[in-house]
């Protein structure tokens, strides 16, 4: 069975000006994860404003998401629902269009026992052959995922075997984890990601507007460069620090980035969205100038 890992940038949903699915810059957002080397693209993570979607227009990205990658790299697929049976219905029409794995974290409208955690996932991995990866993040969804219950899940159901741990620090979760059978994926943008390199991790998801660099990152830490590693990671976290800030101006951000990449046509994100202000527009400027990576050279929001 396929095991996730390595740099797996979330993938941004592109819109036109209209709020319409820019279908035509999915290709070119593939491409540029893929020839900065990633080991694979997520899509409909939180990045991917995926709560804005309808369930058609998510039909129409993935589609294109699956055909630009053509099989190159491995494509992790979000399939979480409220409802246990409508995420089984997601998790098979995704792993017939060709998902590698998928990703889900626990219902959050209704917030389920340990028991309801426990059939939703023992549900949707025995529906799908491919892995799947919980996501824990409870800060987010107000769900705690305990290890005893974690423990209980994956000798359930063997291919529920990869959790994204976005609960900082992770180190001392993912050290009870790994024994378990489980592979650790690293979320929260990246922000912590020295550290979550240090404990162990399998891999790790950014956002998609500089795959390279945390590619890089990865390479260099691997192969015991740890000291320079440090160096590049140390010189992008004021960006990663300010984009943080919310989820909407993490998004933000991404679609700026790549707008002026030319990777996108717009930065449009869609409503309800809270829009980065002139003065925070200004900073990040500021915070480009000064990173003095090849990818940002002459880069102005």
């Amino acid at each position: 069975m396929l095991k996730v890992g390595g740099v797996l940038p979330v993938l941004t949903v592109p819109f036109n000006n209209d709020g319409s699915i820019d279908v035509d810059s999915i290709p070119r957002l593939i491409e540029h994860c893929i020839t900065s080397k990633a080991d694979g693209v997520v899509i409909f993570g939180l990045a991917s404003e995926l709560y804005k979607l309808n369930d058609n227009e998510r039909l129409v990205i993935l589609k294109q998401v699956i055909a630009s990658v053509n099989s190159r790299i491995p494509v992790i697929v979000g399939t979480e629902h409220s409802g246990t049976q409508a995420a089984v219905a997601r998790s098979i029409e995704a792993e017939k269009l060709g998902a590698s794995a998928l990703m889900l974290y626990p219902p959050t409208f209704v917030k389920p026992d340990e028991a309801n955690v426990f059939s939703y996932f023992k549900a949707v991995g025995s529906a799908v052959k491919i892995p799947v990866i919980i996501q824990d993040a409870p800060a987010w969804t107000g769900v705690p995922l305990p290890v005893s219950l974690l423990s209980r899940i994956i000798k359930e159901q063997p291919n529920v075997n990869h959790i994204k741990l976005e609960s900082p620090p992770i180190g001392d979760k993912a050290k009870l984890l790994k024994p378990l059978g489980f592979q650790i994926i690293s979320g929260y943008g990246a922000i912590h990601l020295m550290e979550e390199l240090t404990s162990g991790i399998d891999g790790f998801m950014p956002g998609c507007s500089l795959p390279g660099v945390f590619v890089e990152i990865n390479h260099l830490f691997q192969n015991g460069d740890v000291k320079e590693a440090r160096s590049l990671y140390e010189m992008i976290l004021p960006l990663l620090t300010f984009q943080l800030t919310s989820l909407d101006t993490f998004i933000e951000i991404q679609k700026l980035l790549l707008k002026q990449m030319k990777i996108l046509t717009t930065s449009y994100c869609r409503e309800p969205h809270i829009p980065i202000t002139a003065d925070r527009i200004a900073y990040l400027n500021l915070l480009l100038s000064q990173i003095g990576l090849k990818e940002l050279e002459g880069v102005k929001i």
